[in-house]
Formats: structure tokens, sequence, C-alpha cells
């Protein structure tokens, strides 16, 4: 598999939980429930060759203490697991130097390997430092807890630290800078591999409120560097700043000298989504907003982002969020204002 590929199409057989002395046992629980619960609604919808493993492994099969007094015990040594589809490497408690040198003939070239055959990686916290350990992260995008970057970007000074992102994606691997900025990619790589429904359903079982759209927050490696071309990021600006217009494209495919079916090829090819998607998820967003922090009916805010039939609107909203703008706006204010 390209290094460039995501996890977008791959079939899961197995997911690997790395277990680590150190670890904030909230970093591996919050994402192994979330995939137990996918797991369960798959099976439930009997959606066919989607059933995947999970496993907890680690260096020796010993009880890890954990903050707290908890214990975790590994399902399986990392030394029997010969193939995993993703790796989910927790967040270690203060500095990781310690846990760094104690993995670093072990868990570190087993997490190289595992990459250099397929598999994905999310990364939490500190332990994003395992992963660049093992020399995967040079040249690429990643973050790490705020409380290490300095440290992190000494001691990796290769790897391009978004220090203002908690959030960041190369190619297959993910980072994310906090247990809830894990959530968070959790639910991305759920969009990725099983759908945007599943993922959606999986989000409100375990946060009230909807997050904010991934690709709001993350610093995306591929589309920030490999896709560069200014035809698409003016069509994007143009978008951000016109919400509720609609853009003549065949009067910019003229100016461009291109053909319109030529400028929405393109468009696709770099931003990953039709100009309409891209459109609605701009005004889907910004609907979100409106409907958490303003009085606004609803009709008006379908208006203020570009709908003149709230009916449409609705719809929209609904295939986007999971659930209509008048059930968001209840959920959020609940949650927002309740004593």
């Amino acid at each position: 598999m390209s290094e460039k590929n995501s996890a977008a199409g791959k079939r899961i057989r197995h997911i690997t939980i790395l277990a680590i002395e150190q670890m904030l046992g909230s970093s591996a629980a919050n994402p192994m429930e979330m995939l137990e619960a996918a797991r369960a609604r798959l099976k439930v919808n009997r959606v066919q060759n989607t059933d995947f493993k999970i496993e907890v492994a680690a260096v020796d099969l010993k009880p890890l203490s954990l903050l707290g007094g908890f214990q975790v015990r590994p399902h399986c040594l990392l030394s029997d697991i010969e193939s995993t589809d993703l790796i989910v490497v927790p967040a270690l408690w203060r500095n990781p130097a310690n846990a760094i040198r104690m993995h670093k003939d072990t868990s570190v070239p087993w997490i190289l390997r595992q990459y250099l055959s397929g598999a994905s990686i999310v990364a939490v916290g500190t332990g994003v430092s395992l992963v660049a350990e093992a020399g995967l992260l040079d040249g690429k995008a990643a973050t790490t807890h705020w409380h290490y970057l300095e440290q992190f970007a000494r001691d990796y000074p290769l790897v391009n630290l978004q220090k203002k992102h908690l959030l960041t994606q190369s190619g297959r691997i993910y980072c994310a800078a906090s247990v809830n900025s894990a959530a968070d990619m959790m639910v991305h790589w759920l969009d990725l591999v099983f759908g945007r429904n599943l993922a959606m359903q999986v989000e409100q079982q375990f946060s009230p409120e909807v997050r904010k759209p991934f690709e709001s927050k993350v610093y995306h490696a591929e589309m920030g560097h490999q896709h560069p071309d200014e035809v698409v990021a003016s069509i994007q600006s143009w978008y951000q700043q016109n919400l509720s217009q609609n853009l003549q494209l065949e009067a910019l495919a003229d100016q461009l000298k291109l053909s319109t079916r030529q400028l929405t090829r393109r468009f696709k090819m770099v931003s990953g989504k039709t100009m309409g998607q891209y459109q609605q998820n701009l005004r889907c967003v910004e609907a979100r907003d409106l409907l958490k922090n303003t009085d606004m009916t609803i009709t008006d805010i379908a208006t203020a982002v570009g709908y003149s039939d709230v009916s449409h609107f609705g719809r929209i909203f609904n295939k986007h969020s999971g659930q209509s703008p008048s059930a968001y706006r209840n959920k959020v204010r609940h949650k927002l204002f309740r004593g």
C-alpha cells in the first residue's frame, strides 16, 4: 500500500491497541470503546465482511498499572501479531523519554514493521514520540501534547511539527494532541473506512453534541503540501467568503481558459469533494454555528447560508449532521446551558 493512501476503502480485519508502561488508560480505552461500538453496529446492520478483531497487545503479558491504580491485562504479546490493519498508540503520562528507552528495541521496531506492511497508525498525545522514534514521521506533519511540543521539536527536528493543530493526518499516520482530540480522530477514521453514517452514529453515542467536522480542525499533509493548486485554493476561498451565493462556473472556466468539465474534475481531484459537496459542507458548518450560538429562526438560518427552501435545507443538514436543525439546536443548547 502506498504511503500516501489513507485507510479509505481498505478491509479491516485486525486492530491493535498498544499497551505500554506510563500510558493514560483513557487514551486507549476511549478509542477501543468507539471501535467496539462501530463493530456492534456493523453486526446489527448485518454488513458483510466488516467484522474485525481488537486486541490489546504488549511486550509481555504482565498486568500494567495505570494512573489512579487501575490495571490493564494485555490479550496477547506484541510479537505474536504478525499483521494488523490499525495500531492505536496511547498517550504517555508525563515525559515519555523513559518509555522510549524501554521500547526502543521492541515496540518501536514492531510499529515500523507493521506500518511498512500497510498498517495505519493513530497516535495520541506524547505517544506520537514512539512513532517519531521509528522514523516514520520524518518529513511528515505531526502534532503532540502541548506540554511536550518544545521537547518534541528538539528530539525530532525532521518532523514537520504543527504546534497550532490538535489533529494531523499524513497518509496513514493520524496524530491527536490529546485524549479528547483522539475521539475526533477516531470518528474521522471510522468515516474513511466505514462511511459517514456509521461514524456519525458512533460520534453521537459518545458525545451529546455534534463536534465540528474533522476537516475544519485538522492539518492534512496531503491537502497542505502535496496538492498545491492556486486555482482550487481560490475557488475554496471564494466559497468561504460568499457562503450564500452560487459560483458562476462557466464564467470562471472561461476566465481560466478551461472547460467546465476540466475545472470540476480538477477541483475534485485536489479537494476530494465536488464543488457542490464542498459548498454544502461549508454551509452546514456555518448553520451549526448559527443554531448553537444565535436565536435566529431555522428559516432565517437557511436563507443566511444560501437556501431559499427551508425544507431542502433541512434535508441537506440532516444528511451532513445526522439530525434535523431543530434536533441539533436542542441538543447543543441543553449541553451548553443545563445547570
